[in-house]
């Protein structure tokens, strides 16, 4: 049995408020090391990018060692800015960009460059998986359905073009699990992200047989799947070396990042939604039972909750068609925020604020590359609809969050024909900041909207699945009744009920209307 458990018996130890985690949150751009007490409260924290390459058009790769490298440098800066001794850190745990995966030989040094999560190589390989196994008996298996976005066709891709990489594998790790392994040694998954590989039984956490065998992929080559929030390891002596912390100190197993942003707003039961808007939108339901969609419009993932999933829709333009217009339309919006000194997109809200609800008649259809959830349509494209010589760009503005919080909508509705009631909406990501644009969300979704003071939920989730396996908490449900701190929710307004259950019905009319068009030639 590992030593930790002799200097740390969960059961007996009282830990002093000055006792702290750390969390390292790998995502797509850069890597964040930061520093929590079980309060929630922030001790320290920095981020460093790393590189993204790109060796053709629509190939996305990085290098497994820059997200070693920053980890290390942004440790310990933090550690310095801080002031942190090692002797108060008495766990680590690592949250993660989902479905990148890096094949590792023996000795445990990367084969290859990491194929991240946006690369889209695998569209043959995915049309193979196809006529191996029903997509409907996938979705069954795994909750989810067959795409580029997920992990398995990688690692088909790999074996077609690089099978003396293939074969030399030692493992395929995530890249939560190559950060566990360079901080303990030890070859593990979490459910969370495993089930996100296409590869892994939902219903049991272990990885399917059935997809194994179908697409002829080794089991010994993948991580052994945990629970999320279970202690692991403890830090190498290598690895203490090379961050500046404690050699032996407590590995947690940590989760992807979408599943620990749930956690960190607190979506530990039914009835309650995650929304993340950032480029995308990201919306997770907590659901106690597997919850599968006969139409497919939704996947079905594991929580970082303990014996609990997560009903998934991913929208593809959400925060980044209000960018579009920043950056093309916005020029005068550009020079006023120069001008104050403020955030354009604060700029751009306010105006929209001056627009009544509905946009008078203007609406848009937000699909900029194409619809995710639930229409899962390549082929769609933007549409703004119902302009006239009186409109101006306040309008289209507004009409950007309101067709963005329609999508939104569209989602929420599929996931209440689920079965899962909406009891409130929890926002993060960088939408959040915005008062204007929540408020938008809740009329429209006719669900209160729920803000958290702290920003990084990605974060938070990690560190209080860091506090549970270190038993801080006996659960991670207690432990985000402590560490979750929200703002006062933001409620429908009773005057906007009709003129959005208008435009959410002109919404749906207008993408039916224009989803068949093929825009282009490709």
């Amino acid at each position: 049995m590992p030593s930790y458990y002799g200097w740390y018996p969960l059961k007996k130890r009282v830990f002093p408020m000055t006792e702290l985690v750390l969390v390292i949150d790998a995502g797509t751009t850069g890597v964040r090391s930061m520093f929590f007490d079980k309060s929630g409260t922030v001790v320290a924290k920095t981020y460093a990018e790393f590189e993204s390459l790109f060796p053709h058009p629509s190939w996305v790769e990085q290098r497994s060692e820059s997200w070693w490298e920053k980890a290390v440098l942004t440790i310990q800066q933090s550690i310095r800015q801080g002031n942190i001794s090692p002797e108060h850190v008495v766990g680590i745990s690592v949250t993660n960009q989902r479905e990148t995966v890096v094949p590792i030989d023996g000795n445990g040094k990367p084969l290859r460059n990491a194929i991240v999560w946006q690369d889209r190589r695998t569209i043959p390989q995915c049309d193979w998986i196809r006529k191996q196994i029903p997509p409907s008996q996938v979705y069954t298996l795994t909750g989810l359905t067959v795409d580029p976005y997920f992990t398995a066709p990688k690692l088909l891709w790999i074996r077609e073009h690089e099978k003396n990489v293939f074969d030399a594998t030692d493992r395929f790790l995530l890249v939560h699990d190559y950060l566990i392994y360079r901080l303990s040694g030890q070859f593990i998954t979490d459910y969370s992200n495993a089930s996100r590989t296409l590869l892994m039984d939902v219903r049991s956490g272990a990885w399917s047989d059935k997809m194994l065998d179908a697409l002829d992929i080794p089991g010994e080559k993948l991580p052994k799947p945990v629970e999320s929030g279970s202690l692991v390891g403890e830090l190498t002596d290598d690895a203490a070396r090379a961050t500046g912390l404690r050699p032996g100190t407590p590995i947690v197993a940590g989760g992807g990042d979408q599943q620990c942003a749930a956690l960190g707003v607190g979506v530990v039961r039914e009835g309650m939604i995650k929304s993340t808007t950032g480029t995308g939108t990201f919306l997770l339901a907590h659901s106690k039972t597997v919850r599968l969609d006969p139409a497919m419009r939704v996947l079905c993932s594991r929580h970082v909750v303990s014996d609990a999933f997560v009903v998934e829709a991913s929208m593809f333009t959400t925060g980044s068609a209000l960018r579009w217009f920043r950056n093309n339309l916005g020029s005068e919006e550009m020079a006023i925020a120069n001008e104050r000194s403020a955030d354009p997109y604060d700029v751009m809200t306010e105006e929209a604020n001056r627009i009544a609800p509905g946009s008078e008649g203007v609406i848009l259809i937000p699909h900029f590359a194409g619809a995710g959830a639930p229409n899962w349509n390549p082929h769609a494209r933007g549409v703004f609809a119902g302009l006239a010589l009186g409109h101006t760009r306040a309008h289209l503005i507004r009409a950007i969050l309101e067709g963005v919080s329609y999508e939104i909508r569209t989602n929420v509705e599929v996931m209440r024909e689920l079965g899962l009631p909406s009891k409130e909406v929890r926002v993060t990501g960088g939408a959040a900041r915005s008062k204007v644009w929540m408020q938008i969300q809740a009329d429209i979704l006719r669900t209160p909207v729920i803000r958290t003071k702290m920003e990084e939920a990605t974060a938070v989730g990690a560190a209080i699945l860091a506090f549970k396996g270190i038993g801080v908490f006996k659960s991670v449900v207690k432990a985000s009744e402590e560490m979750v701190d929200t703002l006062p929710p933001l409620n429908p307004r009773a005057e906007t009920l009709d003129v959005y259950k208008r435009g959410f019905e002109t919404f749906k009319a207008l993408y039916a209307a224009v989803a068949k068009i093929r825009w282009t030639e490709d």
